[in-house]
């Protein structure tokens, strides 16, 4: 078990999602940069649904009740271990008492902690992810206890992980969306083109974007929609779905980001500016 003496910001279990249910209105939701939840998993030999415990901005206290292993990745929250600083990216060895805790996001915006076997909170249609509605709350709570796998794993020489890239980059990259055609050509170069600003409103569900598009789009009848899928609405305003996004919409589909772009989105918040790069399926 882990007990939770602080929260952190927004602290919540996820995993890949919920797949095949849309159709009765169910969010895929699941971990928002699935990129570094599969290295901290990959670190401590998980499996790649494994539920972590994902950190956004400032993160939370724990006290391990048990005795484990961990591996974090994803944005520097400046992880210590018994007030002892640890790294990212490398598997870690927990005793049971032992006290982890994390400070506020840089280089990135978003944490993942991946614990030997997985997170073990109640599995409901076919996920560990939390999102309110589906699961009781959206995010972990103020002393509760978390349960964890029982894993005897050895790590006399410890995994460790070395980055090539990092997802602090300017560009993500998008396909055309089915009304992408229905733009005039000023309005496709607009947004291929144009710096884009993450506006204040951006959360799991969606990032609005500051930067309006300049656009005379009709509009369409309610349509699927994805994680990834930029939506425009009549006065030009951009939203990207993210992971919790509904799933169907009345705007029309301009982009869609790949999943890349959406790890890549997940690293940054308000303010942060970045390009969109058009690429061919």
């Amino acid at each position: 078990m882990i007990e939770v003496l602080l929260t952190g910001i927004h602290s919540s279990i996820q995993d890949l999602g919920r797949f095949g249910m849309q159709n009765t209105g169910i969010p895929i939701g699941g971990a928002m940069d699935q990129a570094a939840m599969q290295m901290a998993n990959s670190l401590l030999n998980n499996h790649k649904h494994s539920a972590v415990l994902e950190m956004s901005f400032k993160g939370p206290k724990l006290l391990f009740h048990q005795s484990t292993a961990i591996a974090l990745a994803g944005a520097d929250m400046n992880a210590k271990l018994n007030e002892k600083p640890i790294n990212n990216f490398t598997a870690i060895k927990i005793k049971e008492n032992d006290l982890l805790q994390f400070g506020n996001a840089h280089q990135g915006k978003r944490t993942y902690l991946a614990v030997a076997g997985g997170f073990k909170n109640p599995e409901i249609l076919n996920s560990r992810s939390q999102y309110l509605g589906i699961t009781p709350e959206a995010t972990i709570s103020k002393t509760k206890l978390i349960p964890i796998d029982k894993v005897d794993l050895n790590l006399k020489k410890g995994a460790r992980l070395t980055l090539t890239e990092s997802n602090e980059t300017d560009t993500i990259p998008v396909y055309k969306g089915p009304e992408f055609y229905l733009l005039p050509k000023k309005a496709q170069d607009q947004l291929t083109k144009q710096v884009f600003t993450i506006s204040n409103k951006n959360s799991r569900m969606a990032y609005v974007l500051v930067e309006k598009l300049l656009h005379e789009l009709p509009s369409i009848w309610t349509a699927p929609l994805l994680p990834g899928t930029i939506q425009c609405t009549p006065d030009g305003t951009l939203a990207i779905l993210m992971r919790d996004a509904q799933t169907t919409g009345g705007y029309p589909r301009v982009l869609q980001v790949s999943d890349e772009g959406i790890n890549r989105l997940a690293q940054k918040s308000t303010k942060d500016q970045f390009q969109f790069e058009l690429t061919s399926v």
